[in-house]
């Protein structure tokens, strides 16, 4: 297993919430935003990291019919997550992809108001 820097795993921990076969509420969408702001990552590579680290590994729980519904240990998303190269990206399409497209469409509100975020 590769050394995840802390920030990241945090990242992929408050992303993860989108994909629980569970309604994600308003509560979810404003955690991840401040995980976002206190990461040190910027909004373009949260993004990257959403759509090519945590939603292929993730997106299959939101197709199951016994989703998992209380979340991953740190363990779990360290052993089948992996650490890509961040590049721009787009959302995937589909219903799971447009349902997380609309989790990150919150978050970004939230973002908006609270003013820059991360580093550019």
């Amino acid at each position: 297993m590769n050394a995840v820097d802390s920030n990241r795993l945090k990242i992929w921990q408050a992303l993860s919430e989108f994909f629980l076969d569970t309604e994600v509420e308003q509560a979810a969408f404003n955690h991840v935003a401040k995980t976002i702001e206190e990461s040190g990552y910027t909004l373009t590579e949260v993004h990257s990291i959403l759509w090519f680290e945590v939603f292929p590994v993730l997106q299959g729980n939101l197709k199951s019919v016994a989703g998992e519904w209380a979340g991953w240990p740190d363990e779990w998303l360290l052993k089948y997550i992996s650490v890509r190269e961040l590049a721009p990206a787009k959302p995937a399409r589909g219903w799971v992809g447009d349902e997380i497209n609309r989790c990150w469409e919150e978050v970004l509100r939230r973002l908006k108001s609270a003013g820059p975020v991360g580093r550019r």
